[in-house]
């Protein structure tokens, strides 16, 4: 009788929690879809600006996408109501996107993915966590970038002598040179507020 009683409780419970947990989990789905929508859609937009400016070869020019156009997008995209949209590197090019401590955290944890044989394209790492500026719950969302061929031609380790000597004076204290293709470039960073 005792079993019986306990396993019509055990199956009260579950039927409680079960759709609870359902919907938290639906309410984290919807963040994560959301995050990769804008992710896809930034880096497309991107990678297209970029290719269009890199036509004949022209690559001083080039880096007004990374310097003036990447910026752009990301203020665009932050006009989002509660979203915020950026790219960071442990090795940064532009100082103001050096990473806060949890995108320090996320980026290691994809550099140890990577070292354990996990391809970087796709390669995502999400949170809940406590925004100690706003005092509130905020979703922060990262995706990985890694360097492709388009990527090495002004972070590679072989730059042509006018793009280096225009890379310097744009970007006196540049860390994001000497990268390999396949190696992480840094992540796309998102941030989703109530």
């Amino acid at each position: 009788m005792q079993r019986k009683n306990k396993q019509k409780k055990i199956l009260l419970l579950a039927l409680i929690l079960v759709p609870l947990l359902v919907v938290a989990a639906r309410a984290e789905d919807r963040r994560v879809l959301q995050c990769r929508v804008l992710a896809r859609d930034f880096m497309t937009e991107l990678k297209g600006e970029l290719q269009a400016a890199l036509r004949g070869g022209r690559l001083v020019p080039a880096l007004s996408v990374c310097s003036k156009v990447a910026p752009e997008l990301a203020e665009r995209y932050s006009l989002l109501p509660g979203v915020e949209v950026g790219r960071t590197s442990e090795r940064c090019r532009n100082p103001e996107n050096r990473p806060d401590s949890w995108e320090k955290e996320g980026l290691a944890l994809f550099q140890k993915r990577r070292q354990q044989g996990e391809t970087l394209a796709g390669m995502e790492y999400w949170q809940e966590v406590d925004d100690d500026e706003a005092g509130e719950k905020v979703f922060r969302y990262l995706r990985a970038i890694p360097v492709g061929s388009l990527c090495l031609r002004c972070h590679g380790e072989n730059i042509d002598g006018n793009l280096a000597k225009a890379l310097s004076q744009l970007y006196p204290e540049d860390e994001a040179v000497g990268y390999r293709l396949g190696e992480l470039r840094g992540a796309l960073t998102i941030r989703l507020s109530p």
